[in-house]
């Protein structure tokens, strides 16, 4: 099976992302996949485990663990190899040290290795759009370009991700301590 772990945002901020995944669905006129996903910040990327309940314990453990974060916008930005519009999420110490010690314990309990992207130059964010044609990709960039989103928002619960064979849901999501 296939797990990751991500901060769930709030309220606000989901109906913010919403809008604007809507906004380039609607007004490119195409199907935007990362309307199948709650809002998040993503804090390990996607591994696989042989069984869940030995993970889902240590989500537990993890979730009583931390307090609710607060984080900020940077702006738009975009992974132009992989054609990914996103909201930046301005660097955060605590946030980089919350997915480090994920990546230490999951590596030294489970024998989970990091992925080649969760390196230093791992990029915190919430993605608008996904699964775009070049062309798509640069006409969302240009739609979204003037949006003026450089704020602060919060996370106070975390969510453990499991992928069915066919999409991502939220197993289980739970309050920060």
């Amino acid at each position: 099976m296939q797990l990751g772990m991500a901060l769930i945002v709030d309220d606000e901020t989901h109906n913010l992302v919403r809008g604007l995944q809507l906004r380039v669905a609607r007004e490119l006129g195409i199907k935007n996949p990362a309307l199948k996903q709650v809002p998040h910040v993503t804090l390990k990327q996607p591994f696989h485990a042989k069984t869940l309940e030995p993970i889902e314990a240590y989500y537990d453990e993890l979730r009583a663990s931390l307090t609710p974060f607060a984080l900020a916008f940077q702006g738009l930005g975009g992974f132009d190899e992989d054609r990914v519009v996103f909201l930046d999420v301005a660097p955060s110490e605590r946030l980089e040290s919350v997915r480090r010690r994920i990546l230490t314990d999951l590596g030294q309990r489970f024998r989970v290795k990091p992925r080649d992207i969760e390196d230093d130059r791992y990029r915190f964010h919430l993605t608008l759009a996904y699964g775009l044609t070049l062309e798509d990709y640069e006409r969302a960039r240009a739609l979204l370009a003037d949006e003026s989103v450089t704020r602060g928002f919060a996370c106070n619960t975390l969510g453990l991700f499991y992928y069915t064979g066919e999409e991502w849901v939220v197993y289980k999501r739970c309050q920060l301590a």
